[in-house]
């Protein structure tokens, strides 16, 4: 069958919430049929949008604008592929299925996802994988994954899970770790994992294991096992050399029973 595919018919001014794409539909017809708030008034879906297809299950969205929020918001079972920049809340509270963004996205994207899996191939705001902006609970579990940089206070109250971040993290990320694994290629901001409880990070960034004891030089075979699993995920290698692997363990606060590998330059 062929991938629903939507297309804006003219420039927009206003946001419009996109969740409408999360429901279950029967057929095509009953998607372009949905009732969408546009400014101050109702449309529907095919008087805003270019429908054509018939796979409902799987939906690519051309020439994506920051208007457009809301994409993939408690998304189940469905496949969302997204051309353009979005707005806010790219893949809140997901609960399933795949989401991929060949853009960029404002604030609170992936914020607590319980499922399913997201691809950001762009830049991404703050909050990311944080705390929704209605809640208290960040990733509950999933998987994200974010080519370029994302912004403040992102992946608080991580549950379980897994991130990949290639670019750089802003300040107040990772605070109120629960637990799940993070890999993050580029520099860290300020105030990191602050409030940790359990959880991995892979990173590059000297500064994170300074409250930490270096462990020995054990060989890690679990790491080149997860990092393979990772790299057919994504497509890619993410780190080139599992021997240059330092792990790190027992933060100075008692209550931290996290742990750091640090990947040496």
């Amino acid at each position: 069958m062929n991938p629903v595919i939507l297309k804006l018919k003219k420039k927009i001014k206003y946001r419009i919430d996109m969740s409408f794409l999360s429901n279950s539909y029967k057929d095509v017809s009953r998607l372009s049929s949905q009732i969408i708030f546009y400014g101050n008034k109702q449309f529907k879906a095919k008087e805003l949008f270019n429908i054509k297809g018939s796979d409902i299950k799987n939906i690519i969205i051309q020439s994506s604008v920051d208007l457009m929020d809301n994409i993939g918001k408690e998304l189940n079972n469905i496949n969302i592929t997204v051309h353009g920049n979005v707005g806010y809340s790219f893949g809140e509270q997901m609960l399933s299925g795949k989401l991929i963004l060949y853009g960029n996205a404002l604030d609170y994207a992936a914020s607590g996802i319980k499922g399913g899996s997201i691809f950001i191939y762009g830049n991404s705001g703050d909050y990311t994988g944080g705390k929704t902006n209605h809640g208290n609970v960040g990733i509950v579990d999933g998987f994200l994954y974010v080519k370029g940089n994302v912004g403040n206070n992102s992946i608080e109250r991580m549950r379980r899970g897994n991130v990949i971040i290639e670019g750089n993290i802003g300040d107040y990320a990772c605070n109120d770790m629960l637990s799940g694994t993070i890999i993050i290629k580029g520099k860290i901001g300020k105030i990191f994992a602050e409030g940790m409880k359990r959880g991995t990070i892979f990173t590059k960034d000297k500064k994170v294991v300074k409250e930490y004891t270096r462990s020995n030089d054990a060989e890690y075979n679990f790491t080149k096992f997860y990092f393979k699993e990772i790299s057919n995920v994504i497509s890619k290698k993410i780190f080139l050399e599992n021997k240059n692997l330092t792990r790190y363990y027992g933060n100075t606060n008692s209550s931290n029973l996290s742990e750091v590998f640090l990947f040496k330059l």
